[in-house]
């Protein structure tokens, strides 16, 4: 269906183009043809990663008309597109304008994702199924118009305008009754965005002031796929069963949204540039949901038959950014930059929850009867950040160049919880700061062929927020390239991250260290070979409690990668091949090996065309086969397209 419904889009233009650009003078370039799969395996696992369809594909698409003298209305023209059929994703760009009258940018983009990922979420692996409990179809279509009026000129109208749909089923889980059940989830969401506003040039200072006014709708249904629950077992001696179940939640929201910039210069050696952005949001969001079954429920301490909940919230967002830069040049080879941002975020909202649990009765048996709750709860959060950064670099002499600077964010977050929200006992509401300093230094070096680099940067906070949070955070970054000779290049770098928070209760500890290096051969113009390899080395580990126990223990996650790619260019005009074999192996937490393979070779046979084949290679296999080798696939994708150059 995604192939036939693009054909028409991808494969008329084209033809058609192609015909123009015979008979004329005009510049074109097309690759168009047809995709074979081939996936043995499990084909949700392949398309979860890659979602490669058979079909009719249009590669790329390149048309433009250049300067075009004899027009009054128009004076060049250019369309862009990639990607359009049997794929996941797709482009379609246009440029055109009049010099000194209008210019016009247009965009429509359209990616689809797919989610199917084997054993995620899943509590009957040890019975063999493999099945995921969480999995999405969907497809987002944006389209971006652009229009500046009388461009080149001192004042210049701004009009824009944004859509995006976004939509697809899914499948989820629900917890109610004190048990997980799987549902069918379909979702449309869109969003919508005008704009107006002017772009200014005076002399030494210029800039621009959009407005916008963006509108969001979601809607959302959810329906029972399967009365048995993800518990095997009893809630308080009786099996717990759902019989049906409805829920559809909708969301409205309006957010005017104003940014302006400006950009100044003082004299010959310093640039001021002043930004600010604000965003009100004013939402509702709304829900009904019903169903029945034989369930539990800890909040009321009763058995139920049924339960009708109705749900309504409205919220306020102001939130908004300014910030002031100073980029100075000092003298020759010493340049400074300071600046200074503050971010604001307001939030409130209000929630009112209606339930009536239908047919009720105690944990004995008795005292059946209908049950009504009603939740209202009001929050609020306020969250101001300050940033203040100052770096400078200064040259030393032709080959060296040192780079320092000192960064600071202060954060302040208040929240005003209502009682009735608070789950776990105790005040979650408050107030938390955290101050967080970095200082930066690097150094370049450049002599002939030779460059070297290094930056470091340490981060120290005063205080976490999250258990996440890190109180120390070192960061170190080499790189190094040598042009050798004309015909061979290496390069090598590395980073090295070490993250902490020792405070008691956290326990969190981060190490990622990556290493990688490469070679380039090119013993002659028309032929080029490449070699690199690389490691990647994760360690994380966090305290926690266990749910079930309440006992002190870790929670770790470990990574051990290695990868290897190799791949030769070959240009004897008019053929050309291009090869590639990369292999990646983890042997951490979650290990797996993934082989790909790439060739691909073209003829131009006329001036005008060409043909080109394709053969793509994607082999994955986890390693740590806890439950089989249900996720592993081997996928052979062969092309043959038809290309047009002019």
């Amino acid at each position: 269906m995604r192939a036939n419904r693009f054909l028409l889009a991808g494969l008329l233009p084209a033809l058609l183009l192609a015909g123009v650009a015979s008979a004329q003078d005009v510049p074109l370039d097309v690759e168009i043809g047809y995709r074979f799969t081939d996936i043995k395996g499990n084909e949700e696992m392949f398309k979860s990663q890659l979602d490669e369809e058979d079909g009719l594909q249009l590669r790329s698409l390149s048309w433009g008309l250049g300067d075009i003298r004899d027009s009054n209305a128009i004076d060049h023209f250019r369309l862009d597109a990639a990607d359009l059929g049997a794929g996941p994703n797709g482009l379609l760009r246009v440029e055109a304008g009049r010099t000194g009258y209008w210019k016009l940018n247009a965009s429509w983009r359209r990616s689809e994702r797919y989610s199917n990922l084997p054993t995620i979420a899943n509590p009957f692996l040890g019975g063999g199924s493999l099945d995921s409990q969480h999995s999405y179809d969907r497809t987002r279509n944006s389209v971006d118009v652009d229009l500046e009026l009388l461009p080149g000129k001192k004042i210049r109208p701004l009009l824009g305008f944004s859509y995006s749909r976004y939509s697809g089923p899914g499948l989820t889980t629900y917890h109610v009754g004190q048990d997980d059940f799987q549902l069918q989830q379909d979702l449309k969401e869109r969003d919508t965005e005008y704009r107006v506003g002017v772009a200014f040039d005076a002399g030494p200072v210029s800039g621009q002031v959009v407005q916008g006014w963006r509108s969001f709708k979601s809607d959302e249904n959810l329906k029972l796929l399967a009365g048995s629950g993800n518990e095997s077992g009893t809630i308080l001696g009786v099996p717990v069963s759902l019989d049906s179940l409805t829920r559809r939640s909708k969301a409205d929201f309006d957010t005017p949204v104003t940014s302006a910039v400006v950009s100044g210069k003082l004299g010959s050696a310093v640039r001021l540039t002043g930004t600010y952005v604000r965003a009100d949001a004013d939402g509702d969001d709304t829900s009904d949901e019903t169903l029945s079954g034989n369930l539990v429920s800890y909040e009321i301490l009763r058995y139920f038959k049924g339960l009708a909940e109705s749900s309504a919230a409205t919220s306020e967002a102001l939130s908004w950014r300014g910030s002031i830069r100073a980029d100075v040049h000092l003298s020759a080879g010493f340049d400074l930059s300071t600046g200074f941002t503050r971010r604001n975020r307001e939030l409130e909202g209000y929630s009112l929850v209606n339930d009536l649990w239908g047919t009720t009765t105690t944990f004995s048996g008795f005292d059946p009867r209908d049950v009504s709750t009603i939740l209202e709860a009001r929050t609020r959060l306020e969250r101001s950040e300050d940033i203040f950064d100052v770096r400078a670099s200064l040259k030393l002499g032709k080959a060296v160049t040192l780079r320092l600077g000192f960064v600071q964010n202060q954060a302040d977050i208040d929240v005003e919880n209502d009682a009735a929200e608070v789950v776990v006992p105790g005040n979650q509401g408050g107030a938390y700061d955290r101050r967080v300093q970095a200082m930066e230094g690097g150094l370049a070096f450049k002599l002939g062929g030779l460059s070297l680099g290094a930056d470091y940067v340490r981060e120290q906070a005063d205080a976490a927020v999250v258990r996440t949070d890190f109180r120390e955070r070192d960061r170190l970054r080499l790189r190094g390239a040598w042009q050798a000779a004309k015909w061979l290049r290496v390069g090598g770098n590395a980073e090295i991250v070490d993250t902490s928070n020792d405070d008691f209760g956290y326990g969190f500890e981060g190490d990622m260290n990556t290493y990688g290096g490469d070679v380039e051969i090119a013993p002659w113009e028309f032929l080029t070979f490449r070699v690199g390899a690389g490691r990647f080395e994760g360690d994380h580990s966090i305290a926690y409690r266990v749910p079930q126990t309440w006992a002190n223990a870790d929670s770790v996650y470990r990574e051990r990668g290695d990868s290897l790619e190799g791949g030769l260019t070959l240009n004897l005009k008019p053929f050309a091949l291009e090869a590639l074999y990369r292999t990646f192996e983890n042997d951490g937490s979650f290990a797996y090996e993934l082989d790909r393979a790439r060739l691909r070779a073209s003829w131009d046979f006329t001036e005008l065309f060409g043909i080109a084949a394709e053969w793509d290679l994607d082999d994955y296999a986890e390693t740590a086969r806890t439950y089989g080798t249900g996720a592993d696939f081997k996928a052979n994708r062969y092309g043959i397209y038809l290309r047009i150059h002019k």
